[in-house]
């Protein structure tokens, strides 16, 4: 007997969230916590789960075994349990699974309990509708940037990364303005002695000493830029979030294919992004008196460079 179809579909709510309760802002690379008795059964349904979410036309039980390695009949007795709580649903006439409305409200619920992504959306929203281009909300998560929110441009050439993908921190404008918040000691504790960096394009930043000089500059104009250094074609301009204390929390960014930028168009997305960034900031309790000094920002003398 077939599965039950649900009666409605998750739908994707815009702007894009991703579903991880960011409770603490804080970072300094700290790596994620794992947990040392692990329930194998709740790996792989939380893995079948992440599958699912990733095919936006849903998945069938035969492609969930083949890409898992999971057997068909321990995949179906998953799925099963979890349609039970609405965590997924059957389409009949594809014979395919997707989210289901659980989700949903679990994505709801992040919103409502999340104090940066609660303030942040509609921020996000706001600078998408000035600037008519992608706008994304982050974190820095160790040294990668994790896209948090996001609100598409309405242009069909757009860049928009996935949402609760992880990027290099170092060759994305997101990632450079929260890295220049760091002093030279959390910049050296977060890289671990890493000199030669990876690059995803001919443009990105593949040195450590370079990119703590180009920190600076990032640091001393309060915004960074992408230019081509994640992906070919992709500009983006970027700035920080602060929060009660200070402390860089997070960075928006706005996203645009080069075609559609020119000098004067980036100078009002820059002021754009600022705006926005000063605007969350304060709504977290930031105030210009909390700048931390520069003797405190630089602490010790930049890594030292390979030389290549």
């Amino acid at each position: 007997m077939p599965p039950k179809p649900c009666k409605y579909r998750a739908k994707q709510q815009y702007p894009k969230i991703f579903c991880q309760k960011h409770a603490e802002f804080n970072f300094k690379g700290s790596k994620m916590a794992r947990a040392k008795y692990p329930v194998k059964s709740l790996i792989k349904a939380m893995t079948l789960l992440d599958a699912v979410g990733k095919n936006q036309e849903g998945i069938s039980i035969a492609t969930l075994s083949q890409e898992l390695k999971i057997g068909k009949s321990t995949v179906h007795r998953l799925l099963a349990t979890l349609r039970d709580f609405n965590l997924v649903c059957f389409d009949p006439l594809t014979s395919n699974y997707s989210l289901g409305a659980k989700i949903l409200e679990w994505s709801e619920s992040v919103t409502r309990q999340n104090i940066l992504l609660r303030l942040g959306i509609p921020v996000v929203r706001k600078l998408a509708e000035r600037s008519g281009e992608t706008v994304n909300l982050a974190v820095l998560d160790g040294m990668e940037v994790m896209y948090l929110a996001q609100q598409e441009s309405p242009s069909t050439l757009r860049i928009s990364p996935e949402i609760g993908v992880r990027l290099p921190s170092h060759c994305t404008a997101l990632g450079k303005i929260m890295l220049s918040d760091l002093s030279a000691i959390e910049f050296k504790d977060l890289f671990d002695g890493t000199v030669k960096l990876n690059a995803l394009t001919s443009n990105s930043i593949t040195d450590s000493a370079q990119l703590w000089e180009h920190l600076q500059k990032v640091r001393q104009e309060g915004v960074s830029y992408d230019f081509e250094e994640a992906f070919e074609g992709g500009i983006c301009v970027g700035a920080l979030v602060r929060n009660h204390s200070g402390r860089g929390v997070a960075a928006l960014s706005v996203s645009m294919p080069k075609q559609r930028l020119n000098g004067e168009r980036l100078m009002k997305i820059r002021e754009s992004v600022l705006d926005a960034c000063a605007d969350l900031s304060g709504q977290l309790g930031y105030s210009a008196r909390h700048e931390m000094p520069m003797s405190e920002l630089l602490g010790e003398e930049a890594p030292e460079s390979t030389g290549d």
